[in-house]
């Protein structure tokens, strides 16, 4: 037959392994942190724009309003735009303690935060003169063992 079939995957239709076809554009929503279990606890974390460059300057140290594996809700000074991509210092109390608990390496140092990457998805003015902003920002990176010991945080008490 002289006639080229084409596969094209559709939603909901299954790719040549027989595995549903994915969607990668999943659909982003605040509901994934704040319906977390336990997601309002206040955690200190160091938000900075991402570069190369580890700029102190640039790094801002706030609380989460909201925080879980998917993303992160907090207030700041600083100006992000939508869509920016943040680098996030997460303070975690005993930190190293709980990682050892699901890693099998050690460590001579002991540290006590441990970063993600984020990608800005809502701001908002926050009062009257809206010199604070109210950022959602959806988790683009996140170490499996960091998540791991996110998850077991947020569960405890």
């Amino acid at each position: 037959m002289s006639d080229v079939i084409e596969n094209q995957i559709q939603p909901g239709s299954e790719d040549s392994n027989g595995d549903p076809a994915r969607n990668d554009a999943v659909v982003f929503s605040e509901k994934f942190i704040r319906n977390f279990p336990r997601s309002n606890k206040k955690i200190p974390i160091s938000v900075m724009p991402f570069s190369l460059k580890t700029d102190p300057a640039h790094s801002h140290d706030i609380q989460s309003s909201f925080i879980s594996p998917h993303g992160i809700e907090f207030q700041v000074s600083a100006e992000f735009k939508t869509g920016a991509l943040l680098k996030i210092e997460i303070a975690l109390p005993d930190y190293w303690t709980r990682k050892q608990k699901v890693v099998e390496y050690r460590r001579i140092d002991v540290p006590e935060k441990f970063r993600i990457l984020a990608k800005v998805m809502k701001v908002d003015d926050v009062g009257k003169r809206g010199r604070k902003k109210h950022i959602i920002a959806q988790t683009v990176n996140l170490d499996a063992a960091d998540e791991q010991v996110l998850r077991k945080f947020l569960e405890e008490g």
